[in-house]
């Protein structure tokens, strides 16, 4: 899937640079729960090769590699894992989780690299990976939480239509600190996406 210059798609083997620099990034760790920073490239790469096919398959979540690119040579890269890559540069992830068939609802989370975080790149990526949930997945409701302190992701998440729905105190455990943050909890129905 593509818009606004990124490419949304399945992850690789070959994205283990990415994936590895990511959850060693400071803010990535701080911000996100139960991020494991990978060993080294390897292990990014065998966990490439294994956990996102996985939950792919048994539905229960649904990852993705970001790619900034000035025009896609791959039509639906998305759709197909084997795919060759866009012509871009490697920039984020994107994951929707716990996805809830019955309840027609995930949570959203997205990360980019240190030098692509601007609010434009980052509302890009959001609103591209929430689009899928609701074009591809059949998704009424996408939920996502982000700090109290982490006030870039909840402006994010507000620039595309998410509408704060709760507070939750101590929702989270950093990934790099251990500290409990709050949360603030927010939701997105498709008829608000902007």
């Amino acid at each position: 899937m593509t818009a606004d210059g990124l490419l949304l798609r399945r992850p690789r083997p070959s994205d283990a640079a990415l994936v590895h620099r990511g959850t060693h990034d400071p803010l990535v760790r701080e911000f996100l729960q139960a991020v494991v920073p990978h060993r080294d490239t390897a292990a990014a790469e065998r966990w490439l090769a294994e956990v996102p096919p996985l939950l792919w398959r048994t539905g229960r979540a649904a990852y993705f590699t970001v790619e900034a690119v000035e025009t896609v040579k791959a039509v639906e890269a998305v759709a197909d894992p084997e795919a060759g890559p866009g012509d871009g540069e490697l920039i984020g992830w994107a994951e929707l989780v716990n996805i809830d068939p019955e309840g027609e609802s995930a949570e959203v989370a997205v990360w980019l690299l240190p030098e692509h975080r601007r609010l434009r790149t980052a509302k890009a990526a959001l609103r591209l990976v929430c689009r899928f949930g609701f074009e591809r997945l059949g998704l009424g409701r996408i939920d996502a939480y982000a700090a109290a302190d982490n006030m870039p992701s909840q402006l994010t998440g507000a620039a595309i239509g998410f509408r704060r729905a709760g507070y939750r105190p101590g929702a989270f455990r950093s990934s790099r600190t251990h500290r409990l943050h709050d949360a603030v909890y927010a939701t997105l129905v498709p008829e608000d996406l902007c």
